[in-house]
């Protein structure tokens, strides 16, 4: 079997192995954000932040909203634990003609959703921005740039599945690059035509960005021996397995979708650039956040699903438990900088061009609330995929439903009551986040015990105390740095001054209490160094 002898497998990968994978992964991961900070910081100078960047932001969202909510997480968390059930258990001919039937009919899937996005263009823009309508010609070229982009769902679509396929074979690296062939595309077409073809012209960019997503992938399936060949089985056993947990799974993952819609929804009430600067302060936040997670994630997902087919409570547990506690150590100091830093940060990324030091003090609030999320969402993408190993897609799905309505709740509280504008909607996205975390906390450990242990909550109370004294570190160094001077060059050495002493700060106390984590870390170092 392809994937027999999955105990040596995990031992193996415990060690340096495991940690090199990952490290690459992060690599290559943060390397795709920064340049897909570059092609958002390449909008900002364009556009500013108004009308022009309201309409290809919110172009630009709906088909991933649509993609998540009709697809998204449930490709992968649906295909790949099948897929591995069947390489492990009937080997790779069965996998593929299962792959292939899993293909077809996603393909159909999302054609379909695309051709009515497409069809509905006008009516989505009024039904998720309604605020657009107050302004003449608003609404109707959005939804213009909304037919151009919907058809990026298709490749997208495939794309997923294509990673899926690769990863399951061990192959970590290329799927990890496709975001930065496509963002290379996008940063390309930018630098060189700029605003010369409009919104247009930008929208086209990034369909053809998104496509290359799959077509970069088709190499390196055909490396592994992977031969697409249509089938359509609604009767395949697998394709029922599927579509038995595919519903949960969907419902699970649109917490962050929804969550967005809420925010443009109630943003598109606030003025031209409202709904710009959440998305903004959004994509800042979640490409810290993705960076690690995202690594994280995407390497223990298949092992946690052979894990969990193999019924191996303790070890499933284990990697869970490492998993939560290592994500929420590295979270930890990058949520102490973005709360204590977030207006210089935006200042550095975005303040160029259209973009003033009025909208980025408008980012700037909404990123500092969003921030107050950051542990908890990473924790959420760890713990959905260990109920998603399970075959799970229940438990995420009503604690995600539980999430949505915490979200809307609070944003009708925070910005219909209290006023509080895009930094109540940011602050609304946070408090869901940290609420869908401690019920996923709660949920997994009755699924399997010893996920949560006393060692465990003392450890995160720990990375917690570390985060607070970091943030009072960054944030006092800062005012004292605050008047060296205005200008990129300048606002990021004084990020840098105020960053190094946190970060000391963080990982010194981390050390000093006990945090597993850094602890682990500084022994492997000495090892290395001692070698």
């Amino acid at each position: 079997m392809i994937f027999g002898k999955v105990g040596k497998q995990m031992k193996k990968n415990k060690g340096g192995k495991a940690a090199a994978t990952i490290s690459i992964m992060a690599i290559i991961i943060m390397a795709a954000k920064v340049m897909g900070l570059l092609r958002e910081t390449l909008v900002a100078r364009l556009y500013g932040q108004g009308m022009e960047s309201d309409m290809i932001n919110t172009a630009t969202q709906i088909p991933l909203l649509f993609f998540d909510m009709v697809l998204g997480v449930a490709i992968l968390s649906t295909f790949v634990p099948i897929f591995n059930k069947y390489l492990e258990k009937d080997g790779k001919e069965k996998a593929m003609r299962f792959a292939d039937n899993f293909t077809s009919i996603v393909g159909l899937i999302a054609i379909i959703a695309a051709v009515l996005g497409m069809i509905f263009a006008k009516q989505l823009v009024h039904v998720m921005v309604p605020g657009y309508a107050d302004v003449p010609g608003k609404t109707e070229k959005t939804a213009s740039l909304l037919r151009i982009l919907f058809p990026s769902i298709i490749f997208t679509a495939w794309a997923y599945v294509a990673v899926g396929v690769l990863q399951s074979f061990g192959e970590f690296t290329v799927p990890s690059l496709i975001s930065v062939v496509s963002n290379g595309v996008m940063i390309a077409y930018l630098i060189i035509f700029g605003n010369k073809l409009g919104l247009e012209g930008v929208a086209v960019s990034m369909l053809i960005a998104w496509a290359l997503q799959l077509f970069v992938q088709i190499p390196y399936l055909i490396k592994f021996g992977c031969r697409y060949r249509f089938r359509l089985d609604f009767k395949d056993s697998g394709i029922k397995e599927a579509a038995l947990i595919a519903l949960p799974v969907l419902i699970s993952s649109w917490v962050q979708p929804l969550c967005n819609v809420i925010n443009m929804s109630f943003g598109s009430s606030l003025g031209d650039g409202a709904v710009s600067a959440l998305n903004w302060a959004n994509k800042i936040y979640i490409i810290m956040v993705g960076v690690f997670a995202y690594a994280i994630t995407n390497f223990i997902f298949p092992k946690l699903s052979r894990l969990a087919s193999s019924e191996n409570g303790d070890e499933f547990a284990e990697m869970t438990r490492m998993s939560v506690g290592y994500i929420a150590a590295i979270i930890g100091i990058v949520c102490a900088l973005f709360l204590a830093l977030s207006r210089p940060i935006i200042s550095v990324v975005f303040e160029r061009g259209e973009f003033t030091a009025e909208n980025t003090a408008i980012t700037g609030t909404a990123l500092f609330f969003y921030s107050f999320g950051m542990i908890g969402y990473a924790i959420c993408e760890v713990l959905n995929k260990s109920f998603y190993a399970l075959s799970d897609g229940r438990t995420p799905m009503m604690t995600s439903l539980i999430g949505i309505v915490v979200n809307f709740g609070m944003a009708a509280l925070l910005v219909g009551g209290l006023k509080m504008g895009v930094g109540g909607l940011a602050l609304a996205s946070a408090v869901s986040s940290l609420t869908i975390a401690a019920c996923l906390l709660f949920m997994i450990n009755k699924r399997r015990k010893g996920v949560i242990t006393a060692a465990f909550i003392v450890n995160l109370i720990k990375i917690l105390i570390c985060t607070a004294a970091a943030f009072a570190v960054a944030k006092a160094v800062d005012i004292f740095a605050s008047g060296i001077g205005s200008g990129t060059v300048m606002t990021l050495v004084r990020l840098c001054i105020c960053a190094a002493p946190a970060v000391l700060v963080y990982v010194g106390l981390a050390y000093i209490i006990g945090v597993n984590e850094i602890r682990t870390a500084a022994a492997k170092l000495r090892g290395i160094a001692s070698k």
